[in-house]
């Protein structure tokens, strides 16, 4: 397992690689997979209005392909995310089918545990980073950890809001 800290410097070292969003983007899954793991790993942008996220980076093209938007529905989760601006965390499937809608899809992928982690600019949500694995796998001692990580996709967002 790698130090959190040693993650944190390893996302920000591919800031400077010419190939981006992807160099961090993938720089930040490997983090979180040798920190905290994943079976699936998303990323997700704010989109102008707040509405609505657009998807811009996935480990699984074939179910939740890059590109792929959702509405913001008005629900716990939301609150949790973009009202109070903190994690949510969902150990099972009980705790987020509720909030979910593609709940089954998640599940029928043999995924039971949820983190989605706000990624915050200047008092603002400007996308998440989105955690699944087994269920039972994560817990509050992963989220720290995990939003150290994805605090450092903060460049990546701003580059793509600034182009909208």
């Amino acid at each position: 397992m790698l130090d959190v800290h040693q993650a944190v410097v390893s996302v920000q070292r591919a800031w400077a690689a010419g190939n981006q969003p992807g160099a961090t983007l993938e720089a930040a899954g490997e983090a979180f997979a040798k920190t905290v793991g994943y079976r699936l790993y998303t990323v997700t942008q704010m989109l102008s209005g707040g509405l609505e996220v657009e998807r811009i980076y996935t480990t699984n093209a074939d179910v939740y392909s890059v590109g792929g938007r959702k509405p913001i529905l008005p629900n716990a989760y939301t609150q949790r995310i973009c009202g109070e601006m903190k994690p949510f965390l969902a150990r099972t499937p009980a705790e987020f089918a509720p909030l979910f809608p593609d709940h089954e899809t998640i599940v029928s992928l043999g995924l039971g545990s949820v983190m989605n982690l706000p990624v915050l600019f200047n008092g603002a949500v400007l996308g998440t980073v989105n955690l699944l694995d087994r269920e039972g796998a994560y817990d509050e001692r992963h989220v720290e950890q995990a939003m150290l990580i994805a605090q450092q996709i903060v460049p990546v967002l701003l580059a793509r809001a600034c182009k909208e």
